[in-house]
């Protein structure tokens, strides 16, 4: 996997000429975690857009909430403050309800498949739009991970996690999703997570091993219920207020640059859940696999609740239809190998 990403990424980028050298721009780039495919994509990208630009788009990076909250950080990007943040767009459903669909739990088979789905030629720019006149404009999208539970007490079955409280994403969706398996879901920022279960005032986090293993949680929550409906896309969000002042040239790098980028930060991603997987028992983790059992009757709950609360809201009904349908053109794929 590792040499074929080398390829990849390669083949996309270098097809790309150097625009001409223009004004200075700096390009802070900020998001909450540390260590992941965020954070490689992020020297990625800023390696790119200095070759492209000549230098004329300066990126610098700022992992693990180190310009603040995501929330705090969308609000920069739309005053202007921030030029960009990656996060998936389900902190910012506030802004456009639709953002919570690539949440819907039981949509997709695997990373790729959500990677194939979400940058299909029919949900892509739309779904990266959905925030424009909130002035953030998406770049581009990747499949960043699946998801399972992580808790302080071992769930072996999916009866375990009756009464449990479960952070989740800060969509109604995750929420209910949580609801429907008999926990309690709690909406909050990833930060704040860790210290809330060493606490006890949560009993897991519904999140990828991406994210967990970096972040060390296995030290709290070491039972890892990898429940097989959730997949994680995260995306590249801009000021539109910096992007519209900047040369028409400069505009352009930036999105051939995004787009270039996309199915190799997938592959990234990939490569990053197995070594985080690798780290998670390595430390002491356990992993457990649902039943097939439980694993159907999981599958089946998401399902019908992902069409009976996304198909019937007015205000997500038609993204939801578009990426339901790109799911089911893309259904079966797999990564380059």
């Amino acid at each position: 996997m590792n040499a074929m990403r080398n390829v990849l990424v390669a083949a996309a980028l270098a097809a790309l000429a150097p625009a001409a050298l223009a004004q200075t721009f700096e390009m802070k780039l900020g998001f909450a975690t540390i260590n992941d495919s965020q954070h490689e994509v992020a020297k990625l990208f800023a390696a790119e857009m200095d070759r492209k630009t000549n230098g004329a788009v300066q990126v610098k990076i700022f992992p693990a909430a180190q310009l603040g909250s995501i929330v705090r950080q969308f609000e920069g990007v739309q005053l202007g403050t921030q030029e960009a943040v990656f996060s998936p767009g389900g902190f910012i459903v506030g802004i456009n309800p639709a953002f919570q669909v690539p949440d819907a739990p039981g949509l997709f088979e695997s990373i790729w498949h959500q990677q194939k789905a979400m940058n299909h030629p029919a949900v892509r720019e739309k779904f990266l739009g959905l925030a424009e006149h909130a002035g953030i404009k998406g770049v581009f999208l990747w499949a960043a991970g699946n998801t399972g539970i992580a808790t302080r007490t071992p769930v072996k079955s999916l009866a375990d996690l009756k009464g449990m409280k479960i952070r989740v994403l800060a969509s109604k969706m995750e929420s209910a999703f949580m609801a429907s398996l008999d926990a309690t879901g709690v909406p909050m920022e990833f930060t704040e997570v860790l210290p809330a279960i060493q606490q006890r005032t949560l009993d897991g986090v519904r999140t990828g091993l991406i994210v967990l293993s970096p972040t060390k949680t296995y030290t709290a929550a070491k039972y890892f219920y990898a429940e097989p409906t959730g997949h994680i896309a995260t995306a590249m969000w801009v000021s539109r207020a910096w992007f519209d002042k900047l040369p028409a040239n400069l505009q352009a790098a930036v999105l051939e640059v995004g787009r270039a980028m996309a199915d190799p930060a997938c592959l990234v991603a990939i490569e990053i859940n197995d070594r985080a997987r690798k780290t998670w028992t390595d430390n002491g983790g356990e992993i457990t696999e649902p039943t097939p059992e439980d694993r159907a009757i999981i599958v089946a709950r998401a399902r019908a609740l992902t069409d009976e609360f996304l198909g019937s809201d007015p205000r997500v009904k038609d993204m939801y239809a578009l990426v339901k349908q790109a799911a089911a053109d893309t259904a079966g794929a797999k990564p380059p190998r």
